[in-house]
């Protein structure tokens, strides 16, 4: 498959998506729009799950926790990335690690969405125990794989991610063919078009839509779910002091 032709066939499969959700703006999603660990990470179909996750979500953290947070999130949206840099690691360590909060992300692709396409894929493809480790460095890579997908060398960019996760070079090409696997990757998508989403990242807590952006926001919303206080804010003295 040359790259001109890996390219064309998510857009023709990006194409067809929106058509069978019924979206006629489904590729043109907004990155950053309105709305804006000891545990095992794993798809919800492969065990225990809490009330607020799907058969087949891919989760974090105690399924028995108080807490869910469920993130729509597109892996070549940059608000998304920014989150998962600055944001994301502090929430782990203090919330889902504890065992106090579930993290669940679902894929939720947004422009250019053929790339998007192929990243979430990927993921899939890599398995339970690499799902999060591939976002994570989709995430990473995000500036990369534009600026090789511009030069167009999409196709080098995801066999290089897909090889990171322990695919070969076929079997990634086979993944992004497996319709099992594309039935999956659309429903989790529809769920999201459903709930009228239209940006990302989209966050619910415990099935409710929050708007949170920070650490500060989240804890906000989940503390008192936890029946933890909130911090006190230091005032304008203490900080001058």
């Amino acid at each position: 498959m040359t790259d001109s032709n890996f390219t064309d066939s998510f857009f023709a499969k990006s194409r067809r998506l929106a058509v069978g959700l019924g979206v006629a703006a489904f590729a043109l999603t907004a990155c950053g729009g309105a709305d804006s660990g000891a545990n095992t990470s794993s798809t919800a179909s492969s065990g225990d799950i809490s009330q607020y996750e799907r058969a087949d979500d891919y989760g974090t953290g105690a399924v028995d926790a108080k807490v869910v947070v469920v993130e729509y999130a597109s892996v070549v949206c940059g608000h998304c990335a920014n989150w998962h840099s600055t944001v994301y690691p502090d929430f782990k360590t203090k919330y889902v690690d504890t065992g106090k909060v579930r993290y669940v992300f679902r894929n939720f692709p947004t422009a250019p969405a053929e790339l998007a396409d192929a990243g979430h894929m990927i993921a899939m493809c890599a398995g339970e125990e690499n799902y999060f480790k591939n976002i994570k460095l989709q995430f990473d890579r995000q500036k990369q794989i534009f600026e090789l997908a511009g030069q167009g060398d999409a196709r080098k960019a995801y066999v290089s991610l897909a090889k990171a996760s322990g695919l070969s070079e076929d079997e990634f090409i086979a993944c992004i063919q497996n319709e099992e696997i594309r039935a999956k990757y659309d429903a989790t998508v529809q769920s999201g078009v459903d709930l009228g989403i239209s940006g990302t990242p989209t966050f619910f807590i415990n099935g409710e839509k929050q708007k949170v952006y920070d650490l500060e926001s989240i804890e906000a919303v989940i503390l008192p779910l936890l029946g933890e206080p909130i911090p006190e804010k230091p005032s304008e003295t203490d900080s001058k002091e």
